[in-house]
């Protein structure tokens, strides 16, 4: 009735999935263009990458590029995502 096997616990049930952040942050670093270097990528929650920027206009400007962006990065990194939840920093809000 009762199982005595310890139970592996997953120690990663948030859904953040480092391996594909760490491969986007790697993306983001080695592309050239001033859009990239004025993005800092967050982690990958699900299919969702989230994006922090410095400035309301930066933040319209990547909604506007959102297809784009995603594009570029599956090319680059194989890495399949949804959308993007783009993110303002505290101190800019």
């Amino acid at each position: 009735m009762f199982n005595k096997e310890p139970q592996k616990i997953n120690p990663n049930d948030s859904g953040i999935d480092f391996s594909k952040s760490e491969k986007i942050r790697k993306h983001f670093k080695n592309e050239k263009t001033n859009l990239y270097s004025e993005i800092i990528p967050g982690p990958v929650v699900g299919d969702e990458l989230i994006l922090y920027v410095d400035s309301k206009r930066l933040k319209n400007l990547i909604e506007l590029q959102q297809e784009k962006l995603l594009v570029d990065i599956e090319k680059n990194t194989k890495i399949k995502l949804k959308k993007l939840n783009i993110q303002v920093d505290n101190n800019q809000q």
